[in-house]
């Protein structure tokens, strides 16, 4: 099933099709926060991408086991796997991403992201909204209607798409206690569209795009057409910003249960079994092929979420060698490698922004149980397409891997980075539901990375 996120909304978690067609005769659950004003900032020159796939490695994947393998430091810190050399001269990667290893010229790898917040949830807001969480270091820390929105419902609410697609699609669940995966103050209507199921349990299908055996093309038109009239009766009697809330959320609900290309789109089963097979027989890699689809069916952003539950976590306080070469490396290095080249084989890839990135990195001193705990001082991550330079490496780590060397960035300059490659500009301000006015994030683009950058 799928949800609208914003469990404060008055529709708790979840609506079903049918709650989200009756919604319009309701006027007391009126949303508010949807009717806020953006204005944006002249910019020289914005990005062009059409599409944003984020892969959202929750957990905090270990730097120093995956792009920035520390030889010189202590062998207590070092870790025990080797590097290999990749198709970008001078750059070097774990020995258990041999794949990456071989497109290394297709995708730019940042090793010098760095914060100072140690909490899986808050450092995770962070990332996914371009503002640090108020309380930092928050073990657990939930939504709340007054935060930042998530990435996704930014673009949705500046960028909406021009065909009858979703705007912001969720796959294979919210994680955690669902921050950073929210409207926030935008409201619930601008919030993701959540596919709970994985893509590679037998039989996968997401019925709530389509229509009931019982309810035919006509029946739904008809009741588009009242629906139409009940709103236009509503704007005498409430509030126009209230009017306009539900007509929002209506518009979603019918194009989601109208849009042949969605539906379509969720048809995995009709991939080749030798595509499926390179993504992986997981949930990460059949949802991220899932993703592909979607972008391909003309959804602007997916966000495709790695968690514990089927997928071996990358919050390896315990045993991380054997996990990561055992489980998280192998299944990342197989379904990114397959993303890339898919999208490349496609012609998609210019036109869509790839994002692998988790909320931190892990500490450079390995623990007493072989693990690697939080650590905020320094993170990897890549990019990949949607005007981002192919075959580049930007900044780099101390010998210990501990704090950015050269060049470091924060989780709000990612923001802002993937804002301008979609053609937004990070000065954009909007408005939350009170009237005052917010900057979307607090970082610059990272100009190096750009593929039309000087540098």
């Amino acid at each position: 099933m799928f949800e609208f996120v914003d469990r404060w909304a008055g529709f708790r978690d979840r609506v079903t099709r049918r709650e989200a067609l009756a919604l319009g005769g309701i006027g007391a659950l009126a949303m508010g926060g949807a009717s806020v004003k953006a204005t944006e900032a002249e910019s020289k020159s914005r990005g062009t991408a059409k599409h944003l796939i984020f892969l959202s490695l929750f957990g905090g994947p270990p730097h120093q086991e995956t792009y920035d393998i520390q030889h010189e430091a202590p062998s207590e810190l070092r870790g025990e796997f080797q590097s290999v050399p990749t198709s970008l001269p001078g750059f070097r990667i774990c020995e258990y991403m041999p794949k990456l290893a071989q497109l290394a010229h297709m995708y730019t790898v940042i090793r010098s992201m760095t914060h100072k917040d140690n909490g899986h949830e808050s450092a995770y807001y962070a990332l996914m909204t371009g503002r640090p969480h108020p309380l930092p270091n928050t073990a657990n820390a939930g939504p709340t209607p007054t935060d930042y929105p998530s990435y996704g419902s930014v673009m949705s609410y500046l960028r909406p798409p021009q065909e009858s697609v979703p705007s912001f699609v969720l796959t294979g669940g919210l994680i955690s206690t669902h921050i950073g995966q929210t409207g926030g103050f935008l409201g619930p209507s601008w919030s993701p569209y959540v596919i709970k199921q994985d893509a590679n349990t037998p039989g996968f299908n997401v019925p709530e795009f389509s229509l009931s055996d019982d309810v035919s093309q006509t029946r739904l038109d008809s009741r588009q057409g009242l629906l139409g009239r009940l709103n236009t009766g509503e704007k005498g009697s409430q509030p126009q910003t209230d009017a306009n809330n539900f007509s929002t959320y209506q518009e979603r609900a019918f194009d989601m249960l109208t849009s042949p290309r969605t539906q379509a789109a969720f048809d995995i089963e009709s991939e080749s079994p030798v595509t499926r097979a390179a993504y992986g027989d997981h949930p990460f890699g059949q949802n991220l092929l899932l993703s592909r689809r979607l972008v391909e069916a003309g959804v602007p952003v997916v966000q495709v979420n790695y968690r514990n539950r089927g997928d071996g976590g990358v919050d390896t306080h315990h045993d991380n060698f054997n996990i990561c070469k055992g489980h998280v490396l192998p299944k990342l290095d197989g379904c990114i490698s397959s993303l890339l080249i898919d999208l490349e084989e496609r012609g998609l890839l210019d036109d869509t922004l790839v994002v692998a990135s988790g909320e931190f990195g892990r500490t450079p001193k390995i623990n007493l149980n072989a693990g690697r705990d939080h650590w905020g001082g320094c993170c990897s991550l890549l990019l990949a397409g949607g005007g981002i330079k192919r075959g580049y490496v930007h900044g780099s780590s101390d010998k210990n891997g501990a704090y950015p060397a050269t060049d470091p960035i924060g989780p709000w300059d990612l923001y802002a980075t993937i804002m301008h490659c979609c053609g937004i500009d990070p000065e954009t301000t909007i408005h939350d539901n009170q009237g005052r006015p917010h900057r979307l994030c607090e970082g610059s683009v990272i100009e190096n990375v750009l593929q039309n950058s000087l540098s």
